[in-house]
C-alpha cells in the first residue's frame, strides 16, 4: 500500500465553521480588520506556503496566521489570515507551488476554532488483490452506519521530534539531561531530513563539542542560536532554550502523545477483551468455542495501533475522552489505571512532567476524544494503477474528520 506517489494523490481541505464564513465582511473595517484568504499549496509545508504568501502581500512571513499545519506531500486547501498595516491587499496572488484568494475581512485572524475539520481524498496505490480484501474485510468491522469508528492516536506526523529513530527528547528534559535532549534535537540525523535541516544535523553529528567550528561554519537557521549559546560559553539547559518555541513545544507534545497512545493501546486491548468475554457468555459450551472478537493490528515506527470492531465498542466509548496528560492531571476511570500503567513503563512519576528550570516549554494538559469518526467513508472499488506494475491495483478514499484528528491513523486503521 502506497500513499503520495504524487501529491495530487493527498488532498486536504479545510472545512471552515459555517458562523465565521458567514461573519466575513466583504470590505475592511475597524470591526474586521484581518484579510481571510483561501491558500491552496502543492508540495510545501505550511511554514513555507505562509512564508512566501505573507512577502507577496506585504507583511512578512511571520505575521500570517493560520488554523493548523498541513502535510507538505499533498495538494491542501486551507484558511489564512493578515492584519495589513494600510488595509490594502490583493484578491489574488499567484506564484509557483501556491496561490491564494481573499475570502473576506474577519474581526479576528484564523485559528484551530475557526475550523471544524478536514475532508480528504486519498489515492492508495500499488495495492495486491489481498491487501484489497484486507481493506474491505477492516472497513467492514469498522464501519458504523456510512462512517467509520476509529481509535483516535496521534498519527507519525505529531512524532517528527523522533523522527531520528534515536527515542524521545521529552524523558531527558524530564531528568534535566539537557545535553542528551539538546542532541536529539538538532544533532542526530534522520533519513528523511533534507536541506539546510540535513546539512545542519550531520555538521552537528560530525563535530559534537567543537562549539566555535560549528558557530562559523553552520547554515543560517533559527537553530543555530543553540550552537552559538554554547560557543560563548552557555549551557546546554541555556542551548535548549535558544531553540524556536515551536522546537521546544514540540518536543514536550511529542512525548505527551506518545504515553497518549500508548494509554489508548492498552484501552483498545480492554474494550475488545471486555467485548469478547461477554460474546462467548452467549456462546454454547463445547470444543469449538472460540474468541469471537480482536483488534485489527497496524504497525507504526513509533509504537503498534490497536483497533477495536466497531460492534465491540458500544454506545458509551464513542463519546470518551482522555486527555493528554500533565502533572496534576487526575487519573479517573474509564482511563485512568491504564495511563498509570504507561507511566510505570516509561519510569516516570506523574509529578515529574515538567522541565526543571523551565517555566515553558511545560506539559499542559488537552482533553481529546478517544475515537475519531470519519464521516462519510466511501471507498471505491480496485481499478488498475497506471503508476504501478500490471498486477498493482489503485483504490481512492474519501472521508472527512473533526480537527486534530489524522488521516494517517484512518489508513493504519484500514491495514497500511
Amino acid at each position: 500500500m502506497t500513499i503520495r506517489r504524487q501529491p495530487e494523490d493527498f488532498a486536504v481541505t479545510e472545512r471552515p465553521m459555517p458562523a465565521f464564513l458567514a461573519a466575513l465582511s466583504p470590505s475592511r473595517s475597524g470591526e474586521a480588520p484581518h484579510a481571510v484568504y483561501e491558500l491552496t499549496k502543492r508540495s510545501l509545508a505550511t511554514p513555507e506556503a505562509t512564508g512566501m504568501f505573507g512577502r507577496a502581500v506585504g507583511v512578512g512571513g511571520g505575521r500570517v496566521d493560520y488554523a493548523g499545519l498541513k502535510d507538505k506531500h499533498a495538494r491542501t486547501v486551507q484558511m489564512v489570515s493578515v492584519e495589513p498595516g494600510d488595509g490594502r491587499v490583493p484578491r489574488q496572488v499567484d506564484d509557483r507551488g501556491w496561490s491564494a484568494r481573499l475570502l473576506g475581512w474577519s474581526g479576528m485572524p484564523v485559528t484551530a476554532e475557526c475550523i471544524e475539520g478536514n475532508r480528504f481524498e486519498i489515492v492508495v496505490r500499488d495495492l495486491s488483490k489481498a491487501a484489497c480484501n484486507e481493506m474491505d474485510h477492516r472497513a467492514g468491522l469498522l464501519r458504523s452506519g456510512g462512517s467509520l469508528l476509529v481509535m483516535n492516536y496521534f498519527g507519525a506526523q505529531r512524532f517528527g521530534s523522533a523522527r531520528h529513530g534515536q527515542g524521545f527528547i521529552g524523558p531527558r528534559l524530564i531528568k534535566g539531561e539537557f545535553e542528551g535532549a539538546l542532541r536529539l534535537a538538532i544533532g542526530t540525523p534522520a533519513r528523511k531530513d533534507t536541506g539546510k535541516t540535513r546539512a545542519f544535523t550531520r555538521a552537528c553529528a560530525r563535530h559534537w563539542g567543537e562549539w566555535q567550528r560549528l558557530a562559523t561554519e553552520l547554515p543560517r537557521c533559527p537553530e543555530r542560536r543553540a550552537i552559538e549559546t554554547l560557543a560563548a560559553g552557555g549551557s546546554f539547559a541555556q542551548a535548549f532554550a535558544a531553540l524556536p518555541h515551536f522546537t521546544q513545544q514540540m518536543a514536550v507534545e511529542a512525548y505527551q502523545s506518545h504515553i497518549w497512545n500508548a494509554t489508548a493501546r492498552r484501552l483498545a486491548q480492554r474494550i475488545v477483551g471486555d467485548a469478547a468475554i461477554g460474546e462467548l457468555a452467549k456462546m454454547p459450551e463445547g470444543p469449538g468455542r472460540v474468541r469471537p472478537l480482536a483488534a485489527l493490528r497496524a504497525n507504526d515506527d513509533f509504537g503498534p495501533m490497536l483497533f477495536p470492531p466497531a460492534v465491540a465498542v458500544g454506545e458509551a466509548w464513542p463519546h470518551a475522552h482522555m486527555p493528554v496528560l500533565g502533572p496534576r492531571t487526575e487519573l479517573v476511570a474509564p482511563w485512568g489505571v491504564e495511563a498509570a500503567a504507561v507511566l510505570e513503563e516509561e519510569g516516570i512519576r506523574q509529578e515529574d512532567l515538567g522541565i526543571p528550570g523551565f517555566r515553558r516549554p511545560y506539559f499542559g494538559e488537552a482533553n481529546r476524544a478517544l475515537f475519531v469518526i470519519a464521516e462519510g467513508f466511501e471507498m471505491t472499488p480496485p481499478e488498475q494503477d497506471e503508476m504501478g506494475s500490471p498486477k498493482a491495483h489503485k483504490r481512492t478514499l474519501r472521508f472527512a474528520l473533526g480537527r486534530g484528528a489524522y488521516a494517517t491513523v484512518v489508513l493504519r486503521a484500514l491495514g497500511q
